[in-house]
Order: structure tokens, then sequence, then C-alpha cells
């Protein structure tokens, strides 16, 4: 079940993203942001778990929309719940409200050694438009670029 994110599901979301060695670690007052109404619009994103007396999440994605774009600024499935098409439904569900919010593509930018991502995204039909050299540190990688036209 894919739903709207609240500010009560920031822990299990920080849980999730530090448990995920790919994605990007930010510190829980970023996350806090998503929700700040005076902030850029922002799309945010939760993959529940199965049982629906659970408070466990799967998944999620965040991405923000400004200027008839969308930018994927975080995303993360979690490892028991990867391979069963959670990271799928989440990019359509992104893109699905990407252009409720008038935006005409999702921008996005991976580690070049993360193949698991880089599959979902072509998977999902994003084209890669460019490079940034060691755009990440720790260790210094380059970022691919991708961009989906919706």
């Amino acid at each position: 079940m894919i739903r709207e994110a609240t500010p009560e599901d920031v822990p299990a979301m920080l849980a999730l993203e530090r448990g995920s060695p790919s994605a990007v670690h930010w510190p829980e007052s970023k996350y806090r942001q998503i929700f700040d109404k005076e902030g850029p619009a922002r799309i945010a994103l939760i993959v529940s778990a199965e049982s629906n007396d659970s408070p466990e999440i799967n998944g999620f994605a965040v991405a923000a929309v400004a200027g008839g774009e969308c930018d994927l600024e975080n995303i993360g499935v979690a490892e028991q719940a990867q391979r069963r098409g959670l990271g799928m439904s989440l990019m359509q569900a992104l893109a699905t409200e990407a252009r409720a919010h008038n935006a005409s593509g999702i921008f996005l930018e991976v580690r070049e050694s993360n193949a698991a991502a880089r599959r979902l995204y072509e998977k999902c039909g994003f084209a890669i438009t460019g490079r940034r050299p060691s755009y990440y540190a720790a260790p210094i990688e380059d970022a691919i670029l991708y961009a989906l036209s919706l």
C-alpha cells in the first residue's frame, strides 16, 4: 500500500535509510523539513508494511517539485522487501504525483556503482542525461544523471 508520508513516519524513514548503505543519508532535521509548509513543495510517499496494524514501512520516496520539474531526492526500500516490485511501484506513484503537480519530468542522480538502482530507473523508463564527476564523497564517485519525461 502506497500512501503520503506524515511527520509520524520520520523515525521509520530514518531507520530504513540508515539500514540501506546505498541510500542518501540525511539528518533527521532534513526529513522533518519535508513537511514544512513554508519550504519547497515536496512529494513524500511511503510503502506500508503488508499488515495494517504494523507501523513498519517497507519503502519511501521523497521528491522536490519546482518550476515544472520533479527532483527525486531520496528513495529507499527495506532490504527484506527488495525484489518484490516495491521500488517500481514507488516510482510509478511518484510519476502520478509529479504529473498532478504539473511537472513535465522527473530528474535524479545516482552513484555510478549503484547497479540495482540504475536498473530500476532504466526499467521505469529513465534515460541517462549526463554525469557529475566526483559528486559523491565517502567514497568519491561520479553521479549518473537520469531523466524521465512525463
